[in-house]
C-alpha cells in the first residue's frame, strides 16, 4: 500500500469524526434556537413561542462581577462563576442596535464584586433604556447583593424568586493585616520557623509618605486611615445615590433603615428593594407585558456569548490555552499567565461584595 493511500485511509475516520461532530453541533444549535445564529449577538431560545412577534432577550449576570477580561478568551467565565461588567455593557449596547429586540431580562445570581464592573452593568442598563425606550426587567434567583443591587437598581422592575437574598448596600476594603509582637516567622513546609527573643524586624525602603500602606509590620497612621475612609465614603455615597434614584427611595432610608444588611425576598419587597416575588415564569410574563406583547405571542432568547460549544468541548478549544489569564491564573497557554485583580494579591481594593472577598478570587486561583 502506498504512503498516500495509507494517509487517505487513516484520514477517513478522522474526517468522518469531524463531520459527525459538526453535524451534532448543528443539531444542538438548531434545538436551542439556531434561527438567531446569524445575529451579531448569538442567542438560544428558552421560553415562549418560537414564532412569537415580541422578541425578548435574557442577559445572565452570574457569579462574582469583575470589570473586564484581559488577554482574550473567557469562554469558561460562567463556569468559573464570573461575570465581566463591561462585557454585559457591550451586550446591552448591541441589543440596543437591534430593532427587533423589544425588551431585556437581566438574570441575576451574584454576590457582587468590583465597583467599576457593577457600575458598568448599571450604565449599560441606563443607556439601553435611554436609547430604546424599551423595558428592562431584573429576575433574581439565589442572590443579588451589593454590586448585584448596584447593577440592577435602574431597571424598570425587579422580580425576586422564592428563597433569594437581596441587599448588602455597602462598600468594603481590605483586609489590612497587622502582626503584633512577632517572635517567629513561618519557615515553610519543612521548616519550623525562626524565633528571636526580641522579636523580628521587617523593614521596607520607601520614598513617598504612605507608600508602604498595608504593611502588616506597622500600624496604619491616622492620616492613612482617614484617606482610606474618605475613599470608602465617596464610593458608598455614589452607590447609595444610584440605588435611591433607581428604586424611588431616599438616601436616608438606605443609610438609616436598610444599611448594608442582606434581606430575604419578603423583607426586600417590604423595604422597596424589589417589586414582585415570583418564579422565572412570572418575570418572563411581566417583561412580555411591559414590552407590549399580545398575550402569549412572545419569545425569549438567552445570550450565549462566552459559553463553549460542542466543538470547543470536544477539541479543547475552550481549554486553558485560550482562556483569558484573568480566569486561569498560572495556566499560560500561548499568552502566558496574566495578572490577577489587585484584591486577589493582597492589595486593598474597594469592593461592592457580600461575603468573604477571598471567595471572589477562588475561580481565578483554581
Amino acid at each position: 500500500m502506498s504512503l498516500t493511500a495509507l494517509v487517505v485511509l487513516l484520514g477517513l475516520p478522522i474526517l468522518a469524526l469531524i463531520l459527525l461532530i459538526s453535524g451534532l453541533a448543528a443539531i444542538g444549535s438548531a434545538a436551542g434556537g439556531a434561527d438567531s445564529a446569524d445575529l451579531a449577538l448569538p442567542r438560544d431560545f428558552i421560553a415562549g413561542e418560537r414564532s412569537g412577534e415580541t422578541n425578548l432577550v435574557a442577559v445572565p449576570v452570574i457569579g462574582g462581577i469583575l470589570g473586564e477580561e484581559r488577554g482574550g478568551g473567557g469562554l469558561f467565565a460562567s463556569a468559573a462563576g464570573l461575570t465581566y461588567g463591561y462585557s454585559i455593557k457591550e451586550q446591552l449596547a448591541e441589543l440596543a442596535e437591534d430593532d427587533d429586540v423589544d425588551g431585556v431580562l437581566l438574570e441575576l445570581d451574584s454576590p457582587g464584586g468590583t465597583i467599576f464592573g457593577s457600575k458598568a452593568i448599571a450604565d449599560g442598563v441606563a443607556e439601553y433604556r435611554e436609547r430604546t425606550g424599551k423595558p428592562v426587567v431584573a429576575y433574581v434567583a439565589g442572590i443579588s447583593a451589593s454590586g448585584g443591587v448596584y447593577a440592577m437598581a435602574g431597571v424598570d422592575e425587579i422580580v425576586a424568586d422564592h428563597g433569594t437574598l437581596i441587599g448588602s448596600i455597602g462598600v468594603i476594603s481590605g483586609p489590612f493585616v497587622r502582626y503584633n509582637d512577632i517572635v517567629a516567622t513561618e519557615g515553610g513546609i519543612l521548616g519550623g520557623g525562626v524565633t528571636a527573643e526580641g522579636g523580628i524586624d521587617f523593614d521596607y525602603l520607601t520614598a513617598g509618605r504612605g507608600k508602604d500602606l498595608g504593611s502588616p509590620y506597622r500600624d496604619m497612621t491616622d492620616e492613612e486611615r482617614k484617606v482610606l475612609e474618605e475613599s470608602l465614603d465617596n464610593a458608598y455615597d455614589t452607590f447609595v445615590s444610584h440605588v435611591a434614584d433607581g428604586r424611588g427611595l431616599t438616601e436616608a432610608e438606605i443609610e438609616n433603615d436598610l444599611g448594608a444588611l442582606i434581606y430575604g425576598e419578603v423583607q426586600a419587597k417590604s423595604k422597596g428593594l424589589v417589586d414582585t416575588i415570583g418564579s422565572r415564569e412570572v418575570a418572563y410574563a411581566r417583561l412580555a407585558e411591559l414590552a407590549g406583547a399580545d398575550g402569549d405571542d412572545w419569545r425569549l432568547d438567552r445570550v450565549t456569548v462566552g459559553q463553549p460549544g460542542l466543538w470547543d468541548l470536544l477539541v479543547g478549544a475552550a481549554g486553558p490555552e485560550t482562556t483569558g489569564p484573568d480566569l486561569v491564573a498560572g495556566t499560560g497557554g500561548s499568552s502566558g499567565p496574566g495578572p490577577l485583580p489587585s484584591f486577589c494579591s493582597g492589595s486593598p481594593t474597594l469592593l461592592a461584595y457580600h461575603g468573604d472577598p477571598a471567595l471572589l478570587c477562588a475561580p481565578l486561583l483554581d
